[in-house]
């Protein structure tokens, strides 16, 4: 039905009585001339109201905004935005002497005001002219994705507009070209990996290789690779982040196709573009590789960054004008109007807008309108938004041939911007007009109604970057504050609950946009780092910047708080006549089923292949430390914004669940759950389907764990949070406190309660700690005391009495949600979301360092090499140019994580959180049958999160060391006595707790946490020596390098923490070798072994790169890594050999020959592969990685420990009574007495040792070496004359009676006289071949049988096949070394 029959149908009921009482009061004169409305721009409407037939007329009267016009009237002229210099239609009632409205004549004006507006050229509707629309799905002229078009595997949603690819690469067109003008389509990221977006023509092949881009007549840009692409490609554009809206414009009037990233033009990217026949154009066209998803928009919703000069390819929704006439009419235009009425209807005595109007003077001369009065004209204007907003009801008032958009495109386009318009978009918040609007729209507003708004919410926080010109209301906060305060409405807030799309849209709510290069460059025009020499650094400017990231970042997560906590209060309406049991009439409910669902749907998130439909990263993120606020500070919070003195703070912000001072319990059932969240992640003992098969547990094992604080520490001081030692984040806490009371009467006297946003707590960083950062000033949380809008001073409209009649004060979660679940959805959101952000962080920040030692070596070379070439001096410059872009781009991303992940209030809930989580497990895993069922990533979560800790930038805690001693002393205990736990069946979870084990003992204050340890005193040494094998050798022999070196030769200068070792487990180490020869025969092996390898690898890399620069060819940074690896790591083991022969040298030089052969082998490996080059520069510049100095590799490092085996093991040999059965040097020329191995070891005595270990005390023992060469020299003559002598011998070949050799040498090594038969296969060789393949094979050489025993060739009973029983038997010949 058109709308203008509508309005006549309208008119004829509200206007009779207007008509009769007007010519009532007419003189005969007026009656007989009769006038019809002026100056309205509707003819109509004057034919309404002209009725010649009839004698009617309506006189209209001018009505001026001056003096002479009532308040009335001037406010109703305010309200309806009536022309000041225009006349209109009188909108009081004359016979009340203009103190009351006439409703019929303000509805008459409404209406003719609706009529007026016609629709513009530039937006008209029909078929677009250069545009062509296949008829799709939705109906005709609906631009839509085209199914049939897809190749590959593409998920679309219902709308065809939401897109993503379940293949590696997947392309779709939509079902519309266009041919001539200027057009332009908007597309949404919602993943930020490679896609191609542009347009293309039919004749664009889609394949699985070749998409969007990749044809003569397609373009496309690719944000990721930042790329264009036609048929080649070309640099263009910016990385494209997460919520991008990308702009995709077409111009064939010009033949020109560019791109814009979120409004910001990107430049031409093609030119020439040719036009096409009708009908066949150019298609919006996009390729996806595997998971990437986006949102197109052609038109149907208002552009997020509309373009000026170019259409959507889908014209806006319209409505006829009149039933007789082809006129269209705007929606979009209509709905502006009359929701503009409304806006200044609800906003009439603001003091907010009052505030920012100037003058102020004009708004104060409108009469306020009445409760009366206002619904009055509310409700007819709403009268006239209903259709335009209601989905319902649309079709019923405004024909069948509406668009079905029409209230998608009015309620995106004209309602959302008028809330938030209303509500502003910065503190202060009108809240009260916007509680009046409200008042308004919901009775016109239907759950589909409601749920658009949240849509536009949500899809504006998805988009919205943080910009520098509106700290610190950025970001997503406007949508944000606009979406808490309409969720404070039950009725609102059930609408929304009840929608389709409610997870989604909440999930789009928690969404915050992280900026990419560009985006942190126009957040932080200046940068400056500790040390920075730049001209445009400044730190000042840089302190500022981040100190209002920070800000903004704040107040965008408090309401994230709000939101949720929003929905834990809220309780779902019971349908009317349901019988619902009470249990599901408890707060909680709704957010609970949220973070489960959110977690099942993200369950894959860290997999090498992560499954598709994936949450934004920065929703886990929210999730988390909402999560982490909630058991921090608790459930209720501050809400009412009380203060007392600071130990009533301190007692409110400890009342969390993660501080609370009681006996603590977790049920075991949320482990054990078959049909949990956790279900399908793996275990420490396996998967749960095998552990329920394995390890059933009983009735009993599903009762609760309980434990005290105090029982987790070995013993000394305890440290609980009830207790006088408190930990870490407790003790800030208080520090926090005192600081607060302090403050808190200049900020009383200061500030107004009125509109406040977040109140902030400023933190001042410890000045303990020694460097300074650009962000030291940054804002701690605010308080939970600063809700936005929750504490304000508002004015409530009656109908909002009981508005919060759903929303209940959570007193008992237990029925609902467990504060235990909480925390057991805290740590599996951290360890899907949060462990790789701030593993990132750790890389850039590490990162950071390098750079800024790199830059300082560059500039040293540029100061001090004044003789270089003018080729070096420009090479020099143009590196340093490089890396210092480099190191500009690293030190903002650290910048970044330090505001967004390293807050002070965030600390304190992580370090909370691993005091939980450690004493959790150390519970646990007293109790066998349980145990297994700990899901890994509480593990997992335990270690990164202390890292995180550890590395944060500012600093926790000062000194470091504080992070064990307040309150996770039980981290080294669990540590220590899990990392060889065979309960733990993933030896990638046990690696982890070697690896933190590693990284600990690095700092003399960790190891001190060691060595009062119990549990590391008895067990950690032991365990250490068992796990050295194939999978864990790196992290034990890097904790064994640690705890051992400070004695070595040129020890105490190799490393920069060389202070860090511990003479205590020294000495452990020493004690259990002794006691436990087997142990200590089986590392003793294995260290051989890697060692062996690990100089090989080193040797054939080597070679590698030294052929790369005889063909002067740029060596790959992967070889450069990998030799730069095996150095480190032949270095490392070579200490820890170094080690044992100072304190175990008769493991060497006693009993069996072999332990002492394969070291002499060992030392002569290393020597002939890193002396025998002539050019030591050759082996020096094939060691260097880029980057890296030769103050740390250089040949000495890998020297020293030999010099020091050398020298250990001849002083003990050559002290008195020293009862030892072997000489070093005697067995090194038995192994090799050629002349060039008496040169590696007079390159040894030659090298400048002070030059590389100056000041170094080992440095006094280098006249031992002289004197031991001189000996080896000599020793060389003699194994020289010895061999000389046995080739002699052997060359008389004693042939038996048949005339062949009788062969008498060992096969194997061609060298020693066959003297060992095996048994049972009864194979012969020399004792040292098979002893040394006894350690680690028990099969024969040649048979490959079992070898149960030895005996010796010089027995003739043994030579006959009889083998007594004192034979040596295998196991014996495995560890002969300890006899």
């Amino acid at each position: 039905m058109p709308v203008n029959y509508a309005i006549e149908c309208v008119l004829e009921k509200l206007l009779q009585a207007k008509r009769d009482r007007v010519l009532s009061t007419m003189t005969d004169g007026e009656s007989s001339r009769g006038r019809r409305l002026k100056n309205l721009g509707s003819s109509g409407l004057a034919v309404v109201l002209d009725h010649e037939e009839s004698g009617s007329v309506v006189t209209a009267a001018t009505c001026m905004l001056d003096d002479c016009a009532s308040g009335l009237e001037r406010t109703l002229a305010h309200v309806l935005d009536i022309p000041s210099c225009g006349t209109s239609y009188p909108l009081t009632d004359p016979a009340t002497d203009g103190t009351r409205i006439d409703p019929a004549a303000v509805q008459l004006y409404l209406l003719s005001r609706l009529t007026s507006l016609q629709r513009s050229d530039e937006t008209s509707t029909g078929e677009l002219d250069g545009v062509f629309i296949l008829k799709g799905r939705m109906g005709p002229g609906v631009v839509m994705m085209d199914v049939d078009s897809a190749s590959g595997n593409i998920k679309f949603d219902k709308t065809c507009l939401s897109l993503e690819s379940q293949t590696i690469f997947s392309s779709a067109r939509a079902n519309a070209c266009v041919w001539k003008g200027k057009w332009m389509f908007e597309a949404t990221l919602g993943t930020a990996g490679i896609q191609q977006l542009g347009w293309a023509t039919l004749s664009c092949p889609f394949t699985h290789l070749k998409g969007v881009g990749d044809a003569k007549d397609s373009y496309a840009y690719d944000g990721k690779r930042i790329r264009k692409w036609n048929e080649n490609y070309w640099d263009y554009g910016q990385l494209w982040v997460t919520g991008d809206v990308i702009g995709c414009c077409i111009d064939l009037d010009a033949g020109q196709i560019s791109f814009y990233r979120n409004g910001t033009t990107l430049g031409v990217a093609f030119e020439g573009v040719k036009k096409l026949e009708p009908k066949d154009g150019y298609f919006p066209a996009i390729s996806l590789s595997h998971h990437e998803r986006c949102e197109l928009n052609f038109g149907g919703r208002p552009f997020k960054y509309p373009v000026k000069g170019f259409c959507p390819i889908q014209s806006p929704p319209a409505v006829h004008i009149d039933r007789d006439k082809d006129g269209l009419a705007s929606p979009a235009h209509r709905a502006n109007y009359l929701l503009g009425c409304l806006q200044r209807l609800v906003q009439l005595g603001s003091r907010e807008v009052a505030a920012a109007m100037a003058p102020v003077e004009r708004l104060k001369r409108f009469t306020p309108l009445s409760e009366g009065e206002s619904l009055t004209v509310g409700a007819m204007i709403m009268e006239l938004v209903q259709p335009l907003i209601c989905t319902d009801v649309g079709s019923e008032f405004l024909g069948e041939d509406v668009s079905p958009f029409m209230a998608e495109y009015v309620i995106w386009g004209s309602l959302v911007p008028l809330l938030m318009d209303t509500f502003r978009l910065e503190a202060p918040h009108d809240s009260p007009s916007v509680d009046h609007a409200l008042d308004f729209l919901l009775p016109c507003l239907d759950k589909r109604g409601v749920e658009m708004v949240m849509e536009a919410l949500a899809y504006g926080c998805r988009t919205s970057p943080f910009t520098l010109t509106d700290y610190p209301y950025t970001g997503s906060y406007a949508y944000l504050a606009l979406a808490c305060h309409l969720l404070e409405r039950y009725d609102f807030m059930t609408r929304w609950w009840s929608s389709e799309n409610f997870e989604s849209c909440l999930e789009g709510l928690l969404t915050r946009k992280v900026p990419n290069k560009c985006d942190l460059e126009a957040l932080m025009p200046t940068v400056w780092w500790h040390g920075s020499r730049e001209d445009l650094c400044s730190e000042s400017r840089m302190r500022h910047a981040a100190s209002a990231l920070a800000k903004a970042i704040a107040k965008v997560e408090e309401l994230h708080w709000e939101l949720c906590r929003t929905l834990l209060h809220f309780i779902p309406p019971v349908p009317t006549g349901a019988v619902v049991a009470s249990s599901t009439q408890v707060p909680g409910l709704l957010f609970g089923k949220f973070l489960r669902n959110l977690i099942c749907k993200n369950s894959g998130a860290n997999r090498n292949m992560p499954p598709p439909g994936l949450s934004d990263n920065s929703v886990l993120v929210s999730a988390y430390y909402v999560l982490l606020r909630f058991l921090s500070e608790g459930l209720e919070g501050n809400k009412n914004g009380d203060t007392g003195d600071a130990g009533k703070e301190q007692q409110d912000m400890c009342a969390g669940f993660l501080h609370r001072p009681e006996k603590r319990k977790f049920p075991v059932s949320l482990f054990l759950k078959e049909n949990g969240y956790s279900y399908d992640f793996a275990r420490l003992g396996g998967t749960f389907s095998h552990l329920s098969k394995t390890l059933p547990v009983s009735a009993e094992d599903y009762a609760e764990v309980e434990w005290e604080e105090s029982d987790m520490d070995d013993g000394g001081t305890v440290v609980k949070h009830g207790g006088k030692c408190k930990p870490a984040c407790c003790l800030d806490l208080a520090f926090n406190a005192s600081n607060h009371c302090e403050m808190k009467g200049n900020v009383e006297k200061g500030a107004t309660r009125q509109s406040s946003s977040v109140s902030e707590r400023s933190n001042t960083i410890s000045s303990e700690c020694s460097n300074r950062h650009c962000d030291d000033m940054e804002e701690d949380k605010p308080s939970s005391s600063g809700r936005v809008d929750a504490l304000l001073s508002r004015r409530y409209s009656p109908v909002r009495k009981n508005e919060r009649i759903g929303f209940k004060t959570i007193k008992d979660l237990s029925e609902a949600i467990r504060e235990e679940e909480l925390l057991d959805m805290l740590v599996l959101l951290y360890h899907l979301g949060l462990g790789s952000n701030f593993k990132q962080a750790s890389f850039d920040m590490q990162h950071q360092m390098q750079l800024i030692s790199q830059l300082e070596d560059i500039d040293r070379q540029i100061r001090t090499d004044k003789a270089s070439s003018d080729c070096g001096l420009k090479k020099l410059k143009e590196d340093r140019a490089a890396t210092r872009e480099k190191l500009i781009e690293c030190v903002r991303r650290c910048t970044w994580y330090r505001v967004s992940l390293f807050s002070r209030w965030k600390q304190r809930g992580m370090y909370a959180t691993c005091m939980w989580i450690v004493q959790l497990l150390l519970v646990f895993s007293k109790r066998d049958n349980i145990f297994g069922y700990v899901p890994e990533f509480y593990v997992e979560t335990l270690v990164d999160s202390f890292h995180a800790l550890r590395r944060s930038d500012p600093p926790f805690v000062t000194p470091t060391s504080a992070l064990l001693q307040q309150g996770l002393s039980p981290l080294v205990t669990f540590l220590v006595t899990h990392f060889s736990d065979s309960r733990i069946a993933n030896p990638d979870i046990r690696d982890v707790l070697l690896q933190s084990i590693s990284v600990l003992v690095q700092y003399k204050e960790h190891v001190a946490a060691f060595e009062k340890c119990k549990a590391a005193r008895e067990c950690m040494v032991g365990s250490l020596l068992a796990a050295f094998d194939n999978r864990f050798w790196i992290p034990v022999s890097n904790i064994l390098l640690r705890l051992c070196k400070g004695a070595g030769f040129g020890a105490s200068k190799c490393y920069p923490h060389g202070e860090s070792f511990s003479s205590f487990f020294q000495q452990l180490l020493k004690e259990k070798c002794l006691s436990d020869e087997k142990l200590f025969a089986s590392f003793l092996n294995r260290l051989f072994n890697t060692l062996n390898w690990t100089i090989t690898e080193f040797s054939v890399v080597i070679k590698e790169m030294q052929e790369f620069a005889e063909r002067q060819c740029p060596v790959p940074e992967l070889q450069q890594r990998k030799c730069a690896i095996m150095f480190e790591l032949s270095c490392n083991l070579e200490r820890i050999l170094e080690f044992f022969t100072q304190e175990l040298s008769h493991a060497f030089l006693l009993g069996a020959e072999m332990n002492l052969v394969r070291l002499c082998e060992l030392i002569i490996f290393v020597l002939n592969h890193t002396t025998s080059s002539t050019d030591a520069q050759i082996f020096d510049s094939a060691l260097r990685q880029q980057g890296q100095s030769l103050e740390k590799i250089n040949r000495s490092m890998i020297l020293a420990p030999i010099v020091g085996i050398v020298l250990n093991l001849s002083v003990a040999t050559s002290s008195t009574n020293h009862g030892l059965v072997y000489d070093l040097a005697h067995v090194i020329a038995n192994v090799d007495y050629s002349a060039s191995m008496i040169n590696d070891f007079e390159y040894l005595l030659e090298f400048n040792w002070n030059a590389a270990f100056k000041g170094d005390p080992s440095l006094k023992k280098l006249p031992e070496l002289k004197t031991f060469v001189k000996r080896l020299s000599m020793e060389s003559d003699a194994a020289r004359e010895r061999a000389t002598e046995e080739e002699m011998l052997q060359s008389d070949v004693i042939r038996d009676a048949t005339g062949e050799d009788k062969v008498e040498i060992c096969s194997i090594c061609y060298a020693g006289e066959l003297d060992t038969i095996f048994v049972p296969c009864k194979h012969q060789s020399c004792l040292r071949c098979i002893t040394r393949h006894l350690l680690n094979n028990q099969r024969c050489f040649f048979c490959n049988a079992h070898i149960s025993e030895l005996g010796s060739m010089s027995d003739p009973v043994a030579s006959a096949g009889d083998f007594p029983a004192s034979n040596t038997t295998v196991t014996e010949s495995r560890f002969l070394c300890k006899k």
